[in-house]
């Protein structure tokens, strides 16, 4: 009998050859809403190219300033 807690780790790759960079963007910022809104059942990850600079950029407010 198998009692302990098996932690396997899961993927999922998503590519499109004909995306824009504006739905790119979206999909990133849709991808890290998900990330949040499932933090407290699982600990995901998410990969992207530039993924970090479009959260930056997407969830910062309006008039706030911009770090270098």
């Amino acid at each position: 009998m198998l009692t302990k807690d098996l932690k396997m780790t899961k993927k999922v790759t998503i590519s499109s050859d004909n995306i824009s960079p504006k739905q790119w963007s979206a999909l990133l910022l849709e991808l890290n809403i998900m990330k949040a809104a499932w933090r407290p059942f699982a600990k995901l990850e998410v990969h992207g190219k530039e993924f970090k600079k479009v959260i930056k950029w997407g969830t910062r407010k309006y008039d706030e300033k911009e770090e270098e």
